[in-house]
């Protein structure tokens, strides 16, 4: 599966393509393992499936170098230059330029892999507050 999207980074549309390629290239930025996005498990069941995990390793900074890689990879596919740099984006970039980065890169990494989206719901279906909802017990009112 090819995932792909654009986004807007230093006022300019650019893509991003998650891939082996971008998984190879931030291992050659970085010199680190891609597996620092994993989550490393210490506990296991009696059957030896993994039941308890410490979280990624990974830090802003692989994330950020994850995402020029992806960055990379989009235009490297088509023998083209990407349209902005690394620098551009560590000098040049908001703050919610970056936050889109790192978001995105996650997110397209997570489709490639197909891991499922697990999000617990605040509320009930119907509309009544979740089972650990509770009411404030004094005012908020002043």
């Amino acid at each position: 599966m090819i995932t792909e999207k654009e986004i807007t980074l230093c006022g300019k549309q650019v893509r991003m393509r998650y891939c082996a390629a971008a998984e190879t290239g931030y291992e050659s930025l970085s010199g680190n393992k891609i597996d620092v996005f994993l989550p490393t498990p210490i506990k296991w069941d009696d059957e030896g499936n993994p039941t308890d995990y410490l979280p990624q390793a990974a830090t802003e900074k692989d994330y950020l170098t994850l995402g020029i890689s992806a960055i990379v990879a989009a235009y490297a596919r088509e023998n083209m230059e990407p349209p902005i740099t690394g620098d551009d984006i560590l000098y040049d970039a908001t703050s919610k330029e970056v936050a889109e980065l790192i978001t995105t890169v996650a997110m397209l990494r997570a489709e490639w892999y197909n891991v499922p989206a697990v999000i617990e719901p605040d509320m009930e279906q119907d509309g009544k507050q979740g089972k650990n909802a509770q009411p404030p017990t004094t005012s908020t009112k002043k």
